[in-house]
């Protein structure tokens, strides 16, 4: 029997077509200060192990994406409320895989 893989993502386009939830996880752990492209720019830097330099992965965790992606998948049962609501950065998440438009900036303002 062939076994079929499927082809990592490698663009940030790429991660959040693949993993939506996950990428809307990170925007929600970051308080909203990660756009879409942005956290599948740590998703990324975090699965390959490379050190991302964004000022909250810089400031709360060393640099360390892997460590904020974990972050992101072990509190994801928490993100509720004003700042980290994951229903709401779902729909922004949304919004970039049907129009291509994120926020510029954060994903709260």
């Amino acid at each position: 029997m062939k076994t079929i893989t499927r082809k990592r993502p490698e663009t940030p386009d790429e991660f959040i077509r693949r993993y939506p939830r996950l990428t809307a996880h990170i925007v929600a752990e970051s308080l909203g200060y990660a756009t879409p492209t942005k956290a599948a720019w740590i998703g990324l830097d975090g699965r390959d192990g490379r050190p991302n330099y964004c000022e909250w992965v810089d400031y709360c965790y060393k640099s360390n994406a892997r460590r904020c992606l974990q972050a992101a998948i072990r509190n994801r049962h928490f993100h509720k409320g004003y700042m980290g609501n994951y229903r709401l950065a779902k729909k922004i998440v949304d919004h970039y895989l049907e129009t291509g438009e994120e926020p510029l900036f954060a994903s709260w303002f």
